[in-house]
């Protein structure tokens, strides 16, 4: 008898923006990959009606729920409750677990929690913490809760001079926004996937902005991701070409995203994103448990440098969710 796999995800708002809509691709996908491992492919949608999400889970009584759903109704704040959910059921579930989601989830939370543990990140500030800025130093204001880049652009970056941005930022919900100092340096997205030897940091990707005119801040916002006829699109590339000259900062990233997957509990895949200064110092500023699995996606291009193929990457996640 085959082995039932349910795919669980999100379901979509009345008009989905990019961001959101790539999930039915990362479906897509991962059915094509379990019925070539030999799985009965079944699917539930989730929204906010979780006691019929609930239901129709225990209808199913899946062996193994592969979790896709990155959000409920495309808010950030709930993107651990498909955990919240799956961890009450008590059905082995793929990725990260319902603490790490919630911890992760929230960048503000996630900043206290990679202190505790000695990770490096940009300086962080509640928006009632304003004074604290240097006028000489550059800023950014970030969503606490939201994926994707949503939210962040350019017009986010600031001078702590600047006061009149300020006065307009302490005006925005302190529960929603916060302020991290803005690193000028390079970028990196480090993808890392369960192994039987323990997580695997795949190959390094930088990420890589050509042509920008003098004072624009290179960054990926939400117009690098998800806008394909913008400026910021077209002039940004991922690279996974590390010279010799870099091998200690890519061993030191390395070491940091082993540190984070076994301090903070993590599983499945996850990818770690570092912005790095001048002086070379590696600092963490997102961790994105359950990256997004799609073709164009740094995790999966990072898979196929790698030379894994999806349903050897969906192999290992469904691995790390079945080991006790």
């Amino acid at each position: 008898m085959k082995k039932r796999a349910l795919i669980l995800y999100n379901k979509l708002s009345k008009k989905p923006k990019d961001d959101e809509a790539d999930v039915i691709e990362q479906v897509n996908l991962v059915t094509e990959a379990l019925g070539t491992l030999h799985y009965e492919v079944l699917y539930q949608q989730i929204d906010l009606n979780l006691k019929t999400a609930i239901r129709q889970l225990q209808k199913a009584s899946p062996d193994i729920i592969f979790n896709l759903a990155e959000t409920i109704g495309n808010k950030g704040e709930f993107t651990f409750m498909a955990n919240s959910v799956l961890n009450y059921l008590r059905i082995p579930y793929t990725g990260s677990p319902l603490i790490p989601m919630f911890q992760c989830s929230n960048k503000l939370l996630a900043k206290r929690e990679l202190g505790k543990i000695g990770v490096p990140t940009p300086a962080g500030f509640a928006l009632d913490e304003c004074d604290k800025l240097d006028p000489d130093k550059k800023y950014i204001l970030k969503p606490i809760w939201e994926e994707g880049s949503l939210e962040l652009d350019e017009d986010c970056v600031f001078m702590g001079s600047d006061q009149v941005f300020i006065r307009k930022a302490v005006l925005k919900s302190h529960d929603h926004y916060f302020i991290e100092e803005f690193i000028e340096g390079r970028e990196f997205n480090n993808s890392i996937l369960y192994s039987e030897q323990g997580p695997e940091v795949l190959p390094l990707a930088e990420m890589t902005f050509s042509g920008y005119p003098e004072g624009k801040p290179k960054m990926m916002g939400y117009k690098s991701k998800w806008d394909e006829h913008s400026f910021e699109y077209s002039h940004t590339r991922r690279t996974f070409r590390v010279s010799k000259a870099d091998e200690p900062l890519r061993q030191e990233m390395i070491a940091i995203c082993k540190k984070c997957w076994t301090e903070l509990g993590l599983k499945g895949y996850v990818r770690i994103d570092f912005r790095v200064t001048r002086e070379s110092e590696p600092l963490v500023i997102d961790i994105n448990l359950n990256p997004c699995l799609s073709e164009s996606g740094g995790f999966m291009a990072a898979s196929k440098k790698k030379g894994l193929d999806f349903p050897q990457v969906v192999t290992r996640i469904i691995a790390d969710a079945l080991r006790k």
